[in-house]
């Protein structure tokens, strides 16, 4: 059963990562080994502790099992943080447990960035490669779900190198769905990718209209 969770959801497990990830160093390390691993290898399974409270009650399906795993996986192994003094706690903040079954999602999305966005900055800004980036984006969204998570990994801690991270909320819904929209959801985030590098401008715009008019 593939039970895509909203991006409020996403936000609210990422910021249940980020707390576990900061207080316990035992759980972080757990799924940090866990990285490009399918969720049944043995060296997953002591990342249950932390993923499976969060997973959809019904048997989810792989693609959706998978994003949780590996999204966990992944914010645990980027580089530590500095650490900076405690904020006081607020009522959203406190809000990381998981969604109750019934909870209607009534407030607004917030904007995202995919994957393909964030790598576009990165390439726009002079940060990574170009061509190689765009070569590893397209093979990344021609694989199926164990492809995409074997090679996931690879393109993030480039950008973790570059002091860069995804949106962790866009890319939990995004793996999420993978298994039965990858077409549409490669598309998107090769779309974010060449609208990133290569932004229209007002001139541009102009440009192109003024050539549609004269044809």
């Amino acid at each position: 059963m593939n039970v895509i969770p909203s991006i409020r959801t996403a936000d609210r497990y990422v910021a249940y990562l980020d707390r576990v990830i900061r207080t316990d160093p035992g759980r972080r390390a757990a799924l940090r080994r866990g990285l490009g691993r399918p969720v049944d290898d043995a060296l997953v399974r002591r990342s249950h502790a932390v993923v499976a409270r969060w997973l959809p009650v019904d048997r989810p399906g792989r693609a959706v099992e998978s994003a949780y795993y590996t999204v966990a996986a992944l914010i645990a192994a980027q580089p530590a943080r500095r650490q900076e003094p405690e904020p006081l706690p607020t009522a959203e903040a406190e809000s990381v447990d998981p969604p109750i079954a019934s909870e209607k999602q009534e407030e607004a999305e917030r904007p995202t960035t995919s994957l393909g966005g964030t790598l576009g900055v990165a390439v726009r800004d002079d940060k990574l490669n170009p061509t190689s980036v765009e070569e590893r984006l397209h093979l990344l969204c021609r694989q199926d779900i164990s492809g995409l998570h074997r090679h996931l990994p690879g393109l993030v801690r480039q950008l973790a190198a570059k002091e860069m991270a995804p949106d962790w909320g866009r890319l939990l819904v995004d793996l999420s769905g993978w298994g039965h929209r990858r077409d549409q959801i490669g598309k998107w985030w090769l779309q974010d990718f060449y609208r990133a590098t290569n932004p229209v401008t007002t001139t541009s715009a102009t440009d192109n209209d003024a050539e549609g008019e004269d044809q």
